[in-house]
């Protein structure tokens, strides 16, 4: 199982692009990752999962 580190731009700055960590991180869980948790309100999510090619990875970019 490998971890990974989601750095997502443009969320929960200033007024727009607005969406809660409880969401975030729930939207991951639906995609089958795993030990998923978000840092602070920042839009960073740290998740585990069996995919080892980051190319496969790079295709969730539409969260």
């Amino acid at each position: 199982m490998n971890r990974y580190i989601a750095l997502l731009r443009g969320i929960n700055i200033s007024r727009k692009n607005k969406i809660a960590m409880s969401e975030l991180k729930e939207g991951f869980i639906k995609l089958h990752f795993t030990d998923v948790s978000t840092y602070l309100n920042s839009g960073n999510v740290i998740f585990s999962s069996d995919i080892d090619d980051k190319n496969i990875l790079s295709v969730f970019q539409i969260i």
